[in-house]
């Protein structure tokens, strides 16, 4: 068991920020194995003879469900033992089942590491944003997590950009010809190479020290009927906020896993091309929309706005919705890159606003259990629904490959709006909740 802290300074802010960037660093490893499958569109499908409904199968099936289905188990974990242990084997995990999926020589074995890989990254979110909530106080949590939210699009735009040139050089050069790597095809050696890094930030996790637990809820580990009252108590705030950041993964995933293929297809682009251009655009403007949601909630929240997180989500992705919509339709790919700048950084607005929000109603000891929740159901949705919604539409609406396009303007135009009215009905509970919560 962790000890608790009633009236305990809080920890320095040096001391935060360390833990804070070395969750980041584990966050980053885990977007690039993620990421750089979606790089490997038509290769997949060739070596499985795969079509796009079944490619998005291949990353929600065992990927999003297993990593649901681990999530809620490990955040009850995590709100009874060590986060720090925790990640510590998640991190270990999923680095190495990563590097399984480039030994993989059939389709089945290649969805068996993906299942390896879903548990160990399961591990991460829950116990870290509960880790960061005990070393940072409630007015100024949204900037660490914003800055650990933020390593998702750097992990994801250096995953396309460091990706793409990877998979191009393994594909043109004579590097697969001298062993060990005679035998792998030039997506299997890439997931080699992506996968090892992380299995350096081991045994830095070991150096960490376990934060105290702070606020309401702290003293005692709650049984699993206690977490079920925190929900039922909180529902009128939760259920719509849960549904809303639902849409908000939705979008997400469907940009991540299928504008590479757009690129491609649509004008003529190549593998480093599309992860080039793509990633920048997450790297530079997906981080900055994390960065810029972080700060405006701290500054909002110190002015009296109880409800500033769900606020700027809700009002930021009114536009995420109309450029996001917009660009695929673009007759050029400058015009379709112009217009999807502006949605990446709004897409990403929601994700530390969400973070904050759920640590900020939550008891200490239920808060990774219920991050665990969010996380399951918004995988869930945006992991399961959105890639194979897009696959399925472009394979037997459009039933051609190259008008990915219009099914991935479908997608983003519907579910963007749905989000907003969804966040707009949670503010006033939300608020209620906030009025209620004070921190020790």
């Amino acid at each position: 068991m962790t000890r608790q802290a009633v009236h305990e300074p809080w920890p320095r802010a040096v001391h935060g920020w360390l833990a804070a960037g070395l969750l980041a660093l584990a966050s980053i490893g885990s977007q690039f194995d993620r990421t750089v499958i979606s790089l490997m569109t038509e290769p997949l499908k060739r070596t499985f003879t795969l079509d796009d409904t079944h490619f998005g199968m291949l990353q929600s099936i065992p990927f999003g469900i297993f990593y649901v289905l681990a999530c809620v188990p490990i955040g009850r974990l995590a709100d009874r033992y060590s986060r720090r242990m925790i990640i510590v084997a998640g991190v270990g995990l999923f680095s190495l089942f990563a590097m399984g999926s480039g030994l993989a020589r059939s389709f089945t074995q290649l969805f068996v590491t993906r299942i390896g890989v879903a548990v160990g990254e399961a591990s991460l979110t829950p116990a870290a944003l509960s880790m960061l909530s005990d070393l940072f106080p409630s007015d100024r949590l949204s900037r660490p997590v914003s800055g650990f939210l933020m390593s998702a699009p750097v992990g994801q735009g250096l995953a396309l950009i460091g990706g793409g040139s990877l998979l191009q050089w393994l594909t043109t050069s004579s590097a697969l010809s001298r062993a060990p790597f005679s035998s792998l095809a030039p997506w299997q050696a890439a997931f080699i190479i992506i996968g090892a890094p992380a299995l350096l930030l081991v045994p830095l996790f070991l150096l960490l020290s376990e934060p105290l637990r702070r606020g309401p809820g702290a003293a005692a580990s709650l049984p699993l009927r206690e977490v079920g009252l925190v929900l039922r108590t909180r529902a009128a705030a939760i259920v719509p906020m849960f549904a809303g950041f639902a849409m908000v993964n939705l979008v997400s995933y469907t940009f991540l896993l299928w504008t590479p293929a757009f690129l491609q297809r649509t004008y003529g682009w190549n593998t480093a091309q599309s992860g080039a251009a793509f990633g920048l655009i997450i790297l530079v403007c997906g981080t900055s929309g994390v960065f810029c949601a972080g700060w405006l909630s701290d500054r909002l929240a110190r002015r009296g706005h109880l409800d500033a997180q769900l606020r700027v989500a809700a009002f930021g992705y009114v536009g995420c919705g109309l450029f996001g919509a917009l660009a695929p339709l673009m007759s050029s790919a400058p015009a379709a890159l112009g217009m999807l700048a502006p949605a990446i950084f709004l897409s990403m607005m929601p994700y530390p606003c969400a973070g904050t929000a759920i640590q900020l109603i939550i008891p200490n000891r239920a808060r990774a259990q219920v991050t665990a929740i969010y996380v399951t159901m918004t995988t869930l949705v945006g992991l399961v629904v959105g890639p194979v919604v897009v696959g399925a539409m472009t394979d037997h609406v459009f039933h051609d490959p190259a008008q990915i396009r219009y099914s991935l303007a479908i997608v983003i135009g519907i579910a963007a709006p749905v989000m907003v009215l969804l966040l707009l009905k949670a503010l006033g509970p939300f608020r209620a909740l906030r009025a209620v919560r004070s921190d020790p």
